[in-house]
C-alpha cells in the first residue's frame, strides 16, 4: 500500500509540475503575442501616416510646385570642381573697361561735296 500511495502521488506531483509549466509557457507567449501585435497596430498607424505624408509630397510636387515655386535647376558641384574653380581663379585680374571708340564726325561741307560727288556721277551714268 506504501508504494501504490507513493506512486500516485509522485504521478499527481508530475502532473501538476507538468501543467504549471504549460501555463507558463503560455503566459510567455501571450506576453510575447499582445507585445507583437502593439509593434504590428503601431506600424500600421506609421504605414498609413507615411502614406498622407506620400500624397501631400505627390500634390506638392505636381501641383503647387509647378505653378508657385519655379526654380532652375543648379548644376551640383563636386569638390574637383571646385577646386578647379579655386585654382584657375586669378586674384590680381581686374577686366579692363571696354573702350568704346569715339564716332567720326564728319563737317557738313563734307557731306554735302560727298553728295555732290555722287550725283555728278550719277547724271553721267544716266545722261
Amino acid at each position: 500500500m506504501k508504494f501504490r500511495n507513493i506512486f500516485l502521488l509522485t504521478i499527481i506531483t508530475s502532473l501538476l509540475l507538468f501543467k504549471v509549466y504549460i501555463a507558463n509557457k503560455l503566459y510567455y507567449t501571450s506576453r510575447n503575442i499582445q507585445k507583437l501585435s502593439i509593434q504590428i497596430n503601431a506600424l500600421k498607424e506609421e504605414r498609413n501616416i507615411l502614406k498622407l505624408k506620400i500624397e501631400k509630397l505627390k500634390y506638392k510636387n505636381t501641383i503647387i510646385d509647378p505653378l508657385f515655386e519655379y526654380k532652375p535647376k543648379i548644376k551640383e558641384q563636386t569638390p574637383q570642381d571646385t577646386i578647379e574653380q579655386i585654382n584657375n581663379q586669378d586674384d590680381t585680374y581686374k577686366p579692363e573697361p571696354i573702350k568704346e571708340q569715339p564716332k567720326q564726325k564728319k563737317d557738313t561741307k563734307e557731306l554735302f561735296e560727298q553728295l555732290n560727288i555722287e550725283d555728278s556721277e550719277q547724271e553721267g551714268l544716266i545722261w
